[in-house]
């Protein structure tokens, strides 16, 4: 199949692709949840809107987990003395969001580990970001936290596909993995990814991360929110993989000294931010666990 009739292709696959519906009301939590102005009281109000979401943020937050000192007993505690508002923000998103996709037809997909790796990239590229003039953490950690939203439209879609492409998927590079998507469903995890940016009408930083971050030479628009999330992403994918040959490993190192060039900061800074990334890790897996209980 030549370029032109791959676009075509993909093109018409976008159109006739829909994304699960939701209610009003979660359509409306989730525009908040995108407002960073909006204080807290508001936002821990909208969230108490919906009863469900309510009762899991507290249960949380009430978790043997966190140990909070005293019992919570609202969204706004819940914030304030355990989990913080960037982490409700993120367990309410993936609430929302997790239940429009369908992915048991495709047993071989984790929705457990999905929402682990999603949240470990997001707190890891929020972390990277403060430790660098200019990027805003909180616009990287939307960004890192819906970086594979397109995986979740292609499960969905391409339920038996997905099943036997999956284990394959695991042990090729970015451009070996489009490829071969392109060519058993028509579309790569990036358009599926990008698409849904733009019609849940995301940041325009969000919308660049979900299509370009597999690139590892990016420069286009808002390429520092990009770059940071793929420099995380292809972390873990290499913290993954048990037969990381010396090729894979010189890329790596390649790429960190290409990210402290570009980002003018210590190499040193990066190795050592990646120690951290691993103890992330470790650490979300509970509120992952969260994430898809009862779903």
């Amino acid at each position: 199949m030549d370029v032109s009739e791959a676009r075509k292709r993909r093109s018409a696959i976008l159109k006739t692709i829909n994304l699960p519906s939701a209610s009003a009301s979660s359509n409306r939590l989730l525009e908040l949840l995108k407002d960073e102005d909006i204080d807290l009281p508001s936002l821990a109000q909208a969230i108490q809107s919906e009863p469900g979401i309510t009762a899991r943020i507290i249960s949380i937050a009430n978790s043997s987990f966190f140990a909070a000192a005293s019992p919570v007993h609202t969204v706004e505690e819940a914030m304030l003395k355990v989990l913080g508002i960037k982490t409700v923000r993120s367990l309410v998103m993936g609430i929302l969001l997790g239940p429009r996709f369908n992915t048991k037809p495709c047993p071989v997909f984790s929705l457990q580990n999905y929402w682990c790796r999603a949240q470990a990239v997001a707190q890891s590229s929020a972390l990277m970001a403060r430790a660098m003039v200019g990027v805003d953490p909180n616009t990287v950690y939307l960004a890192g936290l819906l970086h594979s939203i397109g995986q979740l439209l292609q499960v969905h879609h391409f339920p038996k596909e997905m099943n036997e492409l999956l284990p394959e998927l695991t042990s090729l590079g970015s451009k070996e993995r489009i490829a071969m998507e392109r060519e058993v469903l028509g579309i790569d995890a990036w358009d599926a990814g990008s698409w849904v940016a733009k019609r849940w009408d995301l940041p325009e930083e969000t919308f660049s991360t979900l299509k370009y971050y597999f690139d590892p030479h990016y420069m286009g628009d808002h390429w520092q929110v990009v770059r940071i999330v793929g420099f995380v992403v292809r972390f873990y994918q290499y913290q993954d993989r048990d037969d990381l040959s010396e090729e894979g490993i010189e890329e790596q190192k390649k790429e960190l000294q290409q990210v402290a060039k570009i980002f003018e900061v210590d190499s040193l800074l990066l190795t050592n931010l990646q120690s951290s990334f691993s103890d992330i890790q470790q650490s979300v897996s509970v509120l992952a666990e969260f994430l898809i209980e009862h779903d």
